[in-house]
């Protein structure tokens, strides 16, 4: 079971979704086109082509999703923690739900961009569809690895 009171505990996935946000930035602007998902996201909102989403705008949705992605993961920790055995944790985050929390949320996000943001506002990026894709596969696989690491530690300073 979770060692947290709940408000701590999304506040803890909070924190960990805005640092996260912020180093995600490194990988996403050192890919050839791993901001881009940041723009057909917020294309998707806008119902713009990408072309037309100004970077405020994308910067903010990729910091919400850091943040909303957190928030996801911690509702599924959460969960997880009443119905899984927490033989093991790290400091009071149940091992198996952290793991399970951190996969799928990661495939989750995956996932949801590749098959249902990129194909509906790709518009004039859609040809590089595969690339993107694959870079954000990667941006998706630091993001679970980053918050499968910071976790744990950021608790350790609650």
């Amino acid at each position: 079971m979770l060692d947290y009171p709940i408000t701590q505990w999304a506040a803890v996935c909070v924190v960990a979704g805005a640092v996260v946000g912020l180093l995600l930035n490194i990988p996403m602007v050192t890919q050839d086109r791993g901001y881009l998902p940041a723009y057909v996201a917020g294309a998707g909102l806008t119902r713009a082509d990408p072309a037309a989403v100004s970077r405020p705008l994308a910067v903010a949705v990729h910091h919400g999703t850091a943040l909303i992605a957190a928030l996801l993961y911690g509702a599924v920790v959460a969960g997880l923690s009443f119905v899984l055995p927490a033989a093991l944790s790290l400091n009071g985050v149940p091992l198996i739900p952290h793991l399970v929390g951190v996969s799928g949320v990661s495939a989750f996000i995956y996932y949801f961009f590749a098959r249902i943001a990129m194909p509906r506002f790709g518009g004039s990026v859609r040809n590089d569809a595969d690339e993107i894709i694959r870079q954000w596969a990667l941006t998706a696989f630091i993001f679970g690895t980053a918050l499968a690491l910071f976790i744990p530690v950021l608790v350790a300073w609650v």
